[in-house]
Order: structure tokens, then C-alpha cells, then sequence
């Protein structure tokens, strides 16, 4: 079975969670100014709004925190339990990621002007991904569901790549093909949520995820188990998603490049995972 073939035999319920994060994030998309018509002053005005935001670190914090709460109270809508530790401890991870600061991404900055206002975007952008989220990486009973099988896989990537290590503590450099293998199941889950395919470049996507992973990566409550990973991307990594495409920041270092070699191996990692479950990509 194809990714594509994948995507399109998903269920009923999920359709309808599709379409309902498609409204949300296009009516909030819609909301934008007159003054977004002159695209090369907006992406001049955007991209100094990032870069004076990036320099700010209390602001930034600020703007994080604004993100999570938000992004917490959709989680709540749709049943997730906020109330946990791993919730908790997802919800840290993000803000922790910018305490040395952030990085402004001049693409990502010119591509958050087509919002109305960063406080516009993360409303509605947050309740499309918490959606969207549930949708593509909380675990249900059916094994099919793409819930099950995103989270399943990078569990179980997670779980084997540790297991081959044994007892030989990785280095950074080493976890990055571990960090690319969880970054690329997710970042194709991610992209399957409206509000997120057109707004941000992929492959920024892939760096971003891979980097803030990776200083997650000894993190059991994260990542050992399948309803783990569900928690972690929903507390820990979309607040960061809607910071980077809301405000065109990310945290510090978030963009550096990663090893080629490295990339490489972590996708075929999660390629291989993915297709034990039955996903040819």
C-alpha cells in the first residue's frame, strides 16, 4: 500500500476531522489584511516583526507561553488528558526549547504575513493541529487507523534503535539518525493537517523536527510507548509548529543544518518502520 492509497482509505470519523480542521484553519487564513496585497513590503514588514521578535528573548518566552496555553485548551476540547505528567512534561519541552533564545527564518517569516496577526494564527492554527493531531497520532483500537500506525512506528523505531545501541551511551551527533527517523514519520503526519501544507517549507519542517527531537530523545515518557508519542507531538512539538509558522521563529540553532549521512539513515529507519506496518513511501 502506497502513503498516498494510505491517506485515503482512513475512516469516516477522520474525514470528518479533516474537514473541520480545514474550516478552522481556512477561515482564520481568510482573515488577513488589505495591506498583505503588496507582498514585497509585507515579507520586508514580516521578516523584521521575526527578527526583532527573535532578538527579544522575553518576548518570545511570552509569545510561547501564549502558545501553549492555547494550545493546551484545544487539547482539552478533544479529550486529551492535560492533566498528566506526560502532557506536562510535553508541554515543558516546548517552552524549554527557546530558553537560549530563537532564530527568525526568513521564508517563514514572509510566509506568517499572510496571517492577520500572530494571536489570529495561533487561535486558529492550534485548533487545527490539536485536531489534526488526534486524527494522525493518538492510537485507536483500529490497527489501520493512521493514529495507530504513525505513533506505533515511531515507537517502535524509537524502542529498536535504543535496544541496538546496548549499553554504549550515544553521542548527539549519533541520536541525529534516531531524530531524523521520528522527524520524518511525524513531519509526514504533520503535513496531512490543513493549516500546515502551504504555510511552511518541508524540508525546514524536517530540520526543525529532527534538532528539537533530538534534545528530547533519551525521554522514555516521550517516546517508548505509542500513546507517548501521541502526547509528545501534541504538547511538545505543535506549539513549536505554530511558533515557527505564526511568528516565523524558531528556537535557537533549530534550523542548523543536519548530517547528510545521518538524515539519510534515520529515514530509511522510519521508511522500514512504516512499512512493517504495512506503508510503502
Amino acid at each position: 500500500m502506497s502513503w498516498n492509497s494510505f491517506t485515503k482509505s482512513v475512516s469516516k470519523a477522520t474525514d470528518t476531522v479533516v474537514k473541520e480542521t480545514t474550516k478552522v484553519a481556512d477561515t482564520v487564513v481568510k482573515e488577513t489584511t488589505s495591506v498583505a496585497n503588496d507582498i514585497a513590503k509585507g515579507a520586508t514588514t514580516a521578516y523584521n516583526y521575526s527578527a526583532n521578535l527573535a532578538k527579544d528573548t522575553a518576548a518570545v518566552s511570552k509569545s510561547v507561553s501564549n502558545t501553549i496555553a492555547k494550545n493546551t485548551e484545544e487539547a482539552a476540547k478533544q479529550g486529551i488528558n492535560i492533566a498528566s505528567n506526560e502532557w506536562k512534561e510535553g508541554s515543558k519541552v516546548a517552552q524549554d526549547a527557546y530558553k537560549d533564545g530563537a532564530d527568525a527564518v526568513q521564508k517563514a517569516a514572509e510566509d506568517a504575513y499572510k496571517w492577520a496577526d500572530a494571536n489570529a494564527c495561533r487561535i486558529g492554527l492550534n485548533a487545527a493541529l490539536t485536531m489534526g493531531i488526534v486524527a494522525y497520532f493518538t492510537p485507536k483500537p483500529a490497527p489501520g487507523d493512521p493514529g495507530t500506525i504513525n505513533s506505533t512506528a515511531a515507537s517502535a523505531t524509537w524502542l529498536a534503535w535504543f535496544a541496538a545501541q546496548g549499553a554504549k551511551a550515544a553521542t548527539k551527533a549519533e541520536t541525529m539518525v534516531i531524530s531524523s527517523a521520528l522527524a520524518y514519520i511525524i513531519n509526514e503526519g504533520i503535513f496531512l493537517i490543513p493549516g500546515v501544507k502551504g504555510q511552511i517549507n518541508k524540508d525546514l519542517m524536517q530540520t526543525c523536527l529532527c534538532n528539537s527531537i533530538n534534545t528530547t530523545i533519551s525521554n522514555p515518557i516521550l517516546w517508548a510507548t505509542p500513546a507517548g508519542v501521541g502526547v509528545a507531538v501534541g504538547s511538545a512539538f505543535s506549539p513549536i509548529i505554530a511558533t515557527l509558522i505564526c511568528e516565523g521563529v524558531l528556537p535557537k540553532g533549530a534550523s542548523a543544518g543536519v548530517d547528510k549521512k545521518a538524515q539519510d539513515a534515520g529515514i530509511k529507519l522510519a521508511k522500514d518502520g512504516l512499512s512493517k506496518l504495512g506503508i510503502k513511501t
